[in-house]
């Protein structure tokens, strides 16, 4: 049985830490225990993290001399978001695991220069205001289906859903067939549910197309009116989310 997704909020409101402007950083390290780097940068600039435990045994690089730089070096192999204060800071990082290799899906129906015009990867980091949903944080989207259409949808940003997550009522306005899609069993916090199993043609945040994207189809009740941006997308770019300023960016790994 699938694993999909799991419900619990992804970001907690904590109280930002004030890093002072004159706090200093070590000379850069060219090897590092990751575990134990991010262990001395907790206990230095006051942050949390979630998920440490999977860094257990891994060796990372470091460079550079501000927080953020160093941050993102360390985990460079790892699926992670660093949520940042008002002050500039970090509040906390989530390391979600390592990184795995995503192969993107070959373009059908397109020559190569339309196929580089789609690629979102090669068209810079995506920055995106979020809209708060309790302790979550929401993005409100495009979805694009067949022959092009497109559906605005608002979707929680969830890193426990391995995929994205839509209501089946979403299913015909995205032009998609119902028996083109396969049945599968997934399993959720509240127990196995149905699904149906689709591809949208792209996923797009603004101007920046982010394409050949599964989804599964849940029932609308099940899903009590949400729709969940899970990590078949996010898992593609190095992720963070500024709880200040409510703004996601999705850079290049």
């Amino acid at each position: 049985m699938t694993r999909l997704f799991r419900w619990f909020p992804l970001v907690s409101c904590l109280i930002g830490w004030n890093i002072p402007a004159a706090t200093e950083l070590p000379r850069p390290i060219s090897q590092v225990i990751v575990k134990v780097e991010l262990e001395r940068l907790m206990n230095l600039n006051g942050f949390e993290v979630r998920g440490i435990e999977r860094t257990a045994d891994v060796r990372g690089h470091v460079e550079g001399t501000e927080l953020l730089e160093r941050l993102h070096t360390l985990l460079e192999n790892f699926d992670h978001i660093i949520v940042q204060n008002g002050h500039g800071g970090v509040d906390r990082v989530l390391i979600l695991g390592e990184k795995s290799a995503y192969t993107p899906p070959a373009a059908s129906g397109a020559g190569k220069e339309g196929a580089n015009a789609d690629d979102s990867q090669d068209q810079g980091e995506i920055v995106v205001t979020t809209q708060r949903k309790g302790s979550s944080h929401s993005v409100t989207v495009d979805l694009e289906g067949v022959n092009q259409q497109r559906v605005s949808q608002e979707m929680l940003i969830d890193t426990g859903a391995e995929q994205v997550v839509l209501p089946a009522s979403l299913i015909q306005p995205l032009g998609l067939a119902p028996d083109g899609l396969r049945s599968q069993q997934v399993q959720t916090a509240n127990g196995p549910v149905d699904a149906r199993i689709g591809r949208l043609a792209a996923i797009w945040f603004g101007d920046k197309r982010v394409r050949g994207v599964d989804a599964a189809f849940i029932e609308d009740q099940r899903l009590g009116g949400n729709a969940l941006l899970g990590m078949n997308v996010l898992g593609r770019f190095r992720m963070t989310i500024d709880d200040a300023e409510n703004r996601l960016t999705l850079g290049g790994k």
